[in-house]
């Protein structure tokens, strides 16, 4: 797909891989309608993609209420006569031992992460289809690929079922001339952990997680792969992948390099993979915490060693 020219509506557009999202579309030439329950963010993402010369709408929006998504899509006809791209980005997470969520921590995730997606779909695609044309574009994660990569069964089960929804409706549309992505990031420098829910445990370790949350807001990149030895990239370079994507019709933006080699794991040997994964998970605790003592005792940002 061609993208200059093209009006383009995004949700979780105030931060992080929406705003980066919402911003690669304006330089490409698109007009974007911007959706997000933060205002505030809404406003720098919007000033961000005027600056860029295009067309923006910041519409508040909560994508777990059918009727706010509703509300997005008239905005977006009314202000930009179409729409051809629809981004469903939104999303948080939620962590804390399974036995210990409620239902309506449940209900809180899956509202936001896979709802939402849903109420985006239902509402848009008559309009694409309508046209004939469009390309869908829902954020999942590596979690919605392999199932032991994030410790929150809410957050896996909702970006699993994300991905089911986008590979069915890819099948679905492929003939009707419109495109879907799915994204799935794996670890990316957002602001996500602003928003998380945490259950507590009451196991030790919950003054670590709430400290390792706030480290990788004081921290570079390039600090936490060297501590943490895992890729992390930036919303920007998950943007650029996706919106590469939908200029190709492709379908998976699996972000990370490690991401195909550990679905090929699960695939071929998935009582091994869950094995392995059993016996990384028993651990994890001490090692977060070995971690989050490492990066304390780092030297600060800056500073020469």
């Amino acid at each position: 797909m061609e993208i200059r020219n093209k009006r383009a509506v995004i949700t979780g557009a105030a931060s992080g891989i929406g705003r980066a999202m919402a911003v690669k579309l304006a330089e490409e030439g698109a007009d974007v309608v911007l959706a997000d329950m933060d205002e505030d963010g809404l406003a720098v993402t919007r000033a961000e993609i005027e600056a860029l010369g295009r067309r923006a709408v910041a519409v508040r929006t909560d994508v777990s209420k059918l009727s706010d998504v509703e509300e997005m899509y008239r905005r977006a006809i009314a202000t930009m006569g179409r729409v051809d791209i629809l981004v469903n980005n939104a999303g948080v997470h939620l962590s804390g031992r399974p036995e210990m969520l409620s239902i309506a921590d449940w209900e809180w995730v899956m509202g936001i992460n896979f709802w939402g997606v849903v109420y985006g779909v239902s509402v848009f695609l008559p309009h694409f289809l309508e046209r004939g044309s469009g390309h869908i574009v829902n954020t999942s994660s590596i979690a919605g690929l392999i199932g032991w990569k994030d410790g929150s069964l809410p957050y896996t089960a909702s970006k699993f079922a994300v991905v089911g929804l986008s590979e069915g409706l890819a099948v679905h549309l492929k003939s009707k001339g419109i495109g879907v992505t799915v994204v799935c990031p794996g670890l990316v420098m957002t602001n996500i952990g602003d928003h998380e829910r945490r259950v507590a445990s009451g196991d030790g370790y919950d003054e670590a997680r709430d400290v390792l949350r706030r480290i990788f807001k004081e921290h570079s990149r390039e600090e936490l792969q060297q501590l943490a030895s895992m890729e992390i990239l930036t919303p920007e370079e998950v943007a650029d992948q996706a919106i590469e994507a939908v200029k190709k019709d492709a379908f998976l933006v699996a972000t990370h390099s490690e991401t195909k080699e550990a679905m090929l794991h699960r695939a071929t040997d998935m009582d091994g993979a869950i094995a392995e994964a059993a016996e990384h998970h028993s651990s994890q605790e001490e090692r977060m915490a070995a971690f989050v003592d490492a990066i304390q005792n780092a030297p600060a940002h800056g500073q020469a060693n």
